[in-house]
């Protein structure tokens, strides 16, 4: 009765991690659409609405959820307290906060980080291609995402049910 029991146990906890690797995939995914839908807001805000940056990302965190809304609401806040600093520096400092409770992979938080730099121009039209860059390659990286998805849940799942099969027979 015992070795049932034990091999149930052991059957279910390999099942579990398996499960748990594809659901932080698609974890990750959810964050890259997320930023993705933050990017062709702000496109939106700047490009046809014809604000700011500040008053960009004040508009869009309301609409965002957290840790996002957070960060964005930080970045106007101290974008309106003009105490020098700039756009990039203060876009940084709130999006590592922000960034360090999801899920992403260091290049997806690298190409976050990185949109400050590439933003803070007082041209419009510089502004519009560099969130046109930025969603291309967000764009990409979805992709990319999803396809390994769809080709390693499988395999993740295989096995882990066969990695605990074969627990249970060199137990036995």
């Amino acid at each position: 009765m015992l070795r049932i029991i034990g091999i149930l146990c052991l059957m279910g906890g390999s099942i579990g991690f398996g499960w748990t690797l594809r659901g932080r995939m698609k974890e990750r995914l959810s964050a890259l659409y997320q930023w993705e839908q933050i990017f062709k807001m702000l496109q939106n805000e700047i490009t046809y609405s014809k604000a700011s940056l500040p008053e960009a990302c004040r508009r869009i965190a309301a609409r965002s959820k957290e840790p996002y809304r957070k960060a964005l609401e930080g970045v106007y806040e101290e974008m309106a307290m003009n105490n020098g600093c700039s756009f990039s520096e203060i876009w940084k400092r709130h999006m590592e906060e922000c960034l360090k409770e999801t899920v992403l992979s260091k290049a997806d938080k690298k190409v976050c980080m990185d949109f400050g730099d590439c933003v803070g121009y007082m041209d419009g039209e510089m502004q519009s291609k560099a969130f046109a860059q930025y969603l291309h390659r967000l764009g990409l990286e979805v992709k990319r995402l999803e396809e390994e998805i769809a080709n390693k849940s499988k395999v993740i799942m295989s096995l882990s049910i066969m990695g605990g099969l074969l627990a249970v027979i060199i137990l036995l």
